[in-house]
């Protein structure tokens, strides 16, 4: 695996560590940048036979927007012919008990409600209230023949910033990966 790192601010004040501004899986061909103020954690960095995920929180504690852990995970290449069956096929999977039981953290469908689904231009959103997690914004998009999937969780967050914070994080993604 080779990575490329763009360095962020440092997490405290004279801190030695920085997170980097954005991680860049060449092999994968896949940059993962936050939006403004969100920085990817090299250390939480998974690949599994093509698929990427990580985590972004905020570059330091003196970043401007809320506190907030962003997850996003890359499919393989490929996976985005998923993504063409639509908003309407994409709400029915995941209102159905596979659908539900993929979003599980337990793995428990009946853990699991989409509160709300919606389209905005290429990118799907849906709430979702989990016993084990409580509730958050997902989304799901096609970028580079891959599907990628945005979910933003934190206890400060509002319903309105966590879906500004998922959209945010899809177009930092589309400039990252043009």
């Amino acid at each position: 695996m080779v990575l490329g790192l763009a360095l962020c601010q440092p997490l405290t004040a004279g801190a030695e560590t920085a997170l980097p501004k954005a991680v860049t899986l060449r092999a994968e061909e896949i940059t993962v940048q936050g939006p403004a103020g969100y920085c990817p954690d090299p250390a939480t960095l998974r690949q599994t036979g093509g698929a990427v995920a990580v985590l972004l929180g905020r570059c330091s504690d003196q970043a401007v927007g809320p506190p907030a852990v962003i997850s996003v995970t890359f499919g393989r290449a490929g996976s985005a012919a998923v993504m063409a069956s639509g908003g309407a096929e994409m709400s029915a999977f995941f209102a159905s008990d596979a659908g539900r039981k993929s979003l599980s953290r337990r793995g428990r469908a009946a853990d699991v409600a989409v509160t709300s689904a919606r389209s905005v231009g290429d990118l799907f959103l849906f709430r979702v209230t989990d016993r084990a997690e409580g509730t958050y914004w997902r989304g799901m998009t096609a970028l580079n023949g891959r599907t990628v999937s945005v979910k933003v969780s934190g206890p400060e967050l509002d319903e309105v910033e966590s879906r500004k914070l998922v959209e945010s994080t899809t177009k930092a993604l589309r400039r990252a990966n043009r």
